[in-house]
């Protein structure tokens, strides 16, 4: 019983530190307005679900799967989601991790949900800066399938992607 509650203690130190690395990252880095996107923050809309405290924090482990903070995410009723995760991929894995995740989410609420993975190693930059390789760890990003496609949509309107290659454009799904 004591080994139970030494290593939820644990769990809970760790979780909470995570958070923190996070929700710096989020703040300084996310919401910071940045000349390669035109004056505008990394992530748009970062800074009003951090204010609001709409943002569902958990660590995926071993004992705590995606699935079921997924659940946790969805009974917190908050909007968005950041799970954090001790993966250490390859670039080239990114993505194809990020389908695999966005297959199991068709299957939950129905279709509510979408997956953006961040990684420390990605080499994607927009003008030389790397925002991803700024992550303090793999990151799992949930947010509502319907509300990113209007923020796409409003992006789209902006010069939010007149400094990003191809490449980027193409990994984000930009036309």
């Amino acid at each position: 019983m004591i080994v139970v509650i030494l290593f939820q203690k644990i769990i809970e130190n760790k979780l909470k530190n995570m958070k923190n690395k996070v929700l710096d990252y989020i703040e300084n880095v996310l919401e910071v307005p940045r000349d390669e996107y035109s004056g505008m923050p990394t992530c748009p809309f970062a800074k009003q679900e951090r204010k609001s405290d709409n943002i569902y924090v958990d660590i995926i482990t071993n004992d705590n799967d995606f699935i079921v903070c997924m659940y946790n995410f969805i009974e917190s009723e908050k909007n968005s989601a950041v799970f954090i995760q001790d993966a250490d991929l390859v670039e080239k894995d990114t993505k194809k991790y990020q389908n695999f995740l966005n297959n199991i989410l068709v299957g939950i609420d129905n279709k509510k949900w979408k997956a953006l993975c961040i990684n420390p190693n990605d080499k994607l930059e927009v003008d030389g800066f790397n925002a991803r390789s700024l992550a303090p760890c793999f990151l799992v990003l949930i947010n509502n399938h319907k509300e990113i496609i209007e923020a796409h949509n409003n992006i789209l309107k902006t010069k939010y992607y007149d400094k990003m290659d191809p490449k980027y454009k193409k990994y984000l799904g930009v036309k």
